[in-house]
């Protein structure tokens, strides 16, 4: 199992890490293999090969390999799929989805690719407002609540109102007739 930064002139001491030195933003890899629960935060970039389950952090970019399953929440700046995510994501800028990936969750994010034979269930919400972080509420999840500022509702609220229907699905045929 591989678990660590790779540049050996960021690398700390296991000593200074754990006194509460921030860690330098490096790129962090977890081999194939490995299983981590909880939550895990970086600084810098990411490549997980491994499960991981719980929640992940980054700074900057984290990327899925193609075996490697993920049952947890994505925070990031950037985000590149080849493997299963299920879970919800919010990425800053741009979520990239290869033609290996299996994604199942709510996706706030800024910009998106899908590549073709990509498989996706679940919801995306794309633009800058979607990407800002959410207000710190009590009790309040990923996708609770609307970004702070944005004029936009919240992935729960648009899926609570009723009569609305989805692009492709007949409308309701009392409102239709009003």
């Amino acid at each position: 199992m591989a678990f660590g930064i790779r540049s050996k002139k960021d690398r700390l001491e296991l000593s200074e890490a754990l006194d509460g030195h921030p860690q330098p933003a490096g790129e962090t890899y977890l081999d194939a293999g490995s299983v981590l629960t909880g939550e895990l935060r970086f600084a810098g970039s990411v490549r997980l090969d491994g499960r991981v389950e719980g929640q992940i952090h980054a700074g900057q970019t984290v990327i899925v390999g193609e075996h490697a399953e993920i049952d947890a929440s994505i925070e990031a700046e950037t985000l590149e799929v080849y493997g299963t995510v299920v879970g919800d994501i919010r990425v800053a800028r741009r979520t990239l989805l290869h033609k290996t990936a299996r994604v199942e969750g709510e996706i706030q994010t800024a910009g998106i690719v899908v590549e073709e034979g990509a498989q996706f269930k679940g919801c995306i919400l794309i633009g800058q407002a979607a990407a800002r972080p959410a207000p710190a509420a009590a009790g309040a999840g990923v996708g609770a609540t609307a970004s702070a500022g944005s004029d936009l509702p919240s992935l729960a609220a648009v899926r609570a109102e009723p009569g609305q229907g989805r692009p492709g699905e007949p409308r309701d045929s009392a409102k239709s007739r009003s």
